[in-house]
């Protein structure tokens, strides 16, 4: 069982959210933007308690909203679907949902019902289609609706066939009657009636059925203590391993280990006779002696607690030694992650198997799994996480890291956003989720070059985006706004530009400038950055006068997928989203920097550079140079392109769709894709 669709409704953060959910996916975006409260939401779906709702739970704290949080699952083994047939969708499919509403009367106590406490009441719900016709509704059939149809069961017929025909006889029939009847109507005429789907609120027996059927739930918060998950309690997960190893243990071995902890009592205490160790008896007698001064005839006796096996598991004490052996507790904080995450998984893998061998599958959530992990240890826990995702379960995760995230996997991006409005006058928090399924990315490539058409598949689509890896690259899916650019040189010079130009600095407003290795890979980046909703500014060079005709091809496809001309600009272009320079930066830049030649000489002999080398830390060099003197110089041309950048806004989608214009790039090949 997979599940494919959630839909978040009121919880807090959370207005209205649908999201699509696969195999694996990554939570991204400010703080604050609603990542966790899509992860919370998925535990109140598996795990539901009215214990872990407050007033904060619902939306702008609006607590006559109604919680709802709706779940679509597919790829039902056949156990599953024949535990929840009742509830399947003709598909297939399984539609669930759970509730929660403020008001249902406490009723638990005298204090809370003189208070007149409202507690928040949590409901269960299942969709499925249903009949249109309310008689063939279960739910609609009772007595006084009975009278009613039979006073008109002339009018009791679907597509031609009469259920009161079908009922036979001429009495009014019982409700016991009428339900099953209707349930042998519906299988015998399934084809002829009308059906619509349906939300049914707390199916009979429906709990029972969703808690050994559903897959497996385990939330890993940003926030965990070792010392409370490795406690051998029955209710902490490394303690229920422990019992279920007790459950293993066999009567012979249970009785020996009995045998032995009696020993180790006879040797405590008084029933062990001459064989208690005679320094407690004798503590004991002289204890007797002097409480005889005070009340004649009273026996004190010392008695230890003889263990037993259950009380041995609840005291155990996990030791690391990573070069100096000590409690899990006293390790770094690192390391104690790692336990708990080592902890977590071993519990999920006990919990999702079975006896019979087969596995129940595991949804794994984790807040922030870089939490005082090291860059390397960042990119094992993405390669465990793949690793599990690959094996047939589901991982979502919240990051803040660009180690755990990859362009090339685009479709596992879940893009956070906070929209901050007014309702009523007071101030609301919205979040809102952007996702960029593989299916679009495929569709737009094959409508843009035809003859790709039944040939793109998502790892040929991963193979076209599988060079653009890389953790400064995927920047982008933080940042507010990124400012696309071809190479090291922009990247490491405007940045130094921007900061010295006012309310124009990148770092403070979230913008980040993304280095695309030529602009071969920008309209690649382009189009996941944009459908994500992520403002992009490109910055390029139209390459006028080179002899390769593929740079100026690239140069006329990024023009067009910003609307702009595809002729070579006769002098800098800028213009919403784009900035082009005719030729390139350096020649475009020269003129307007008076001593260009003198900073460059001084560069090279500073850095150590030939001729042909260092053209990036030459850039960077003379940004430094120029705007550290005063006032600060940035080049005219540069500070329009950077005002325009930061200014820059979302404006639509840059996929093709079925029906949309397809804009054609002179010079390019029928069919070639890029």
């Amino acid at each position: 069982m997979k599940l494919t669709h959630l839909h978040i409704k009121n919880f807090r953060s959370c207005r209205e959210i649908y999201l699509e959910i696969g195999n694996m996916h990554a939570l991204v975006g400010a703080n604050n933007a609603g990542k966790s409260s899509v992860l919370r939401a998925l535990d109140f779906l598996f795990n539901p308690s009215a214990k872990l709702l407050n007033e904060e739970s619902f939306w702008n704290k609006d607590t006559s909203l109604e919680i709802r949080v709706e779940a679509v699952f597919s790829e039902l083994t056949n156990k599953e679907e024949e535990a929840l047939g009742a509830y399947l969708n003709t598909d297939g499919t399984f539609h669930m949902a759970r509730s929660a509403r403020m008001g249902t009367r406490s009723g638990e106590s005298e204090s809370d019902s003189e208070q007149g406490e409202d507690k928040i009441g949590v409901g269960q719900h299942c969709k499925k289609p249903v009949p249109e016709s309310e008689w063939l509704q279960e739910s609609h059939i009772t007595g006084n609706n009975i009278k009613e149809w039979w006073k008109k069961k002339d009018q009791l017929v679907v597509n031609g066939v009469s259920f009161a025909d079908f009922l036979g006889g001429t009495t009014t029939p019982t409700v016991t009657a009428w339900k099953d009847k209707a349930k042998e109507f519906i299988e015998t005429h399934a084809e002829k009636i009308p059906k619509k789907d349906t939300w049914i609120d707390n199916p009979k027996g429906y709990a029972n059925v969703l808690k050994g059927t559903l897959p497996f739930f385990v939330l890993v918060p940003a926030v965990r203590d070792v010392t409370e998950e490795s406690k051998g309690t029955k209710s902490s997960p490394f303690g229920k391993l422990l019992y279920a190893i007790l459950d293993t243990v066999t009567e012979e071995k249970k009785s020996k280990i009995g045998s032995i902890l009696g020993e180790v009592s006879k040797q405590m205490n008084r029933t062990g006779g001459a064989e208690r160790v005679p320094l407690i008896a004798e503590t004991e007698n002289q204890l007797n002696k002097l409480l005889n001064d005070f009340f004649i005839g009273c026996d004190l006796e010392i008695e230890f607690q003889t263990p037993t096996l259950e009380v041995l598991l609840a005291s155990p004490k996990l030791f690391v030694d990573d070069g100096f052996r000590n409690a899990v507790e006293n390790k770094g904080h690192g390391l104690q992650r790692a336990v708990i995450f080592t902890i977590l998984r071993r519990y999920a893998e006990h919990m999702t198997s079975s006896a019979e061998g087969k596995k129940r599958n595991l949804i794994l959530a984790v807040e922030e799994p870089e939490l005082y992990m090291h860059p390397q240890a960042q990119r094992t826990i993405r390669r465990v996480f793949r690793k599990i995702a690959e094996g047939g379960d589901q991982v979502l995760f919240s990051t803040h890291s660009s180690l755990l995230v990859d362009v090339a996997y685009f479709d596992e991006i879940i893009r956070m956003e906070c929209i901050v409005g007014t309702v009523n006058g007071k101030k609301t928090a919205e979040s809102r989720a952007w996702q960029l399924p593989m299916s679009k990315m495929i569709q737009d490539l094959e409508i843009r070059f035809p003859t790709t058409k039944g040939n793109v598949t998502p790892e040929s689509m991963r193979d076209q985006y599988s060079h653009a890896y890389n953790p400064r690259r995927n920047e982008g899916f933080f940042a507010f706004k990124i400012v696309l650019v071809e190479g090291p040189t922009e990247e490491y010079s405007l940045p130094i530009y921007a900061d010295s130009l006012p309310n124009c600095a990148f770092d403070p407003q979230g913008i980040s400038a993304v280095e695309c290795g030529g602009k071969g890979s920008m309209d690649r980046l382009f189009r996941i950055f944009n459908e994500l909703h992520i403002p992009c500014f490109m910055l390029f060079d139209y390459d006028k006068g080179n002899s390769d005709e593929k740079s100026i091809r690239k140069s006329k496809e990024l023009l067009a997928l910003t609307g702009q001309s595809q002729e070579a600009p006769s002098s800098l272009l800028i213009a919403d989203g784009v900035a082009c320079f005719p030729s390139k930066w350096e020649t475009d830049l020269k003129s307007e920097i008076e001593d260009v030649d003198t900073l460059i000489a001084a560069a090279r002999k500073e850095l150590g550079l030939n001729n042909d080398t260092g053209k990036p830390l030459i850039a960077r060099y003379i940004a430094r140079k120029l705007t550290s003197r005063s006032p600060s110089v940035v080049p005219p041309s540069l500070k329009k392109i950077i005002e325009k950048a930061v200014a820059v806004t979302w404006k639509k989608t840059c996929l093709q769709v079925p029906g949309s214009p397809v804009v054609s790039l002179a010079g390019t090949k029928d069919g070639e894709a890029r």
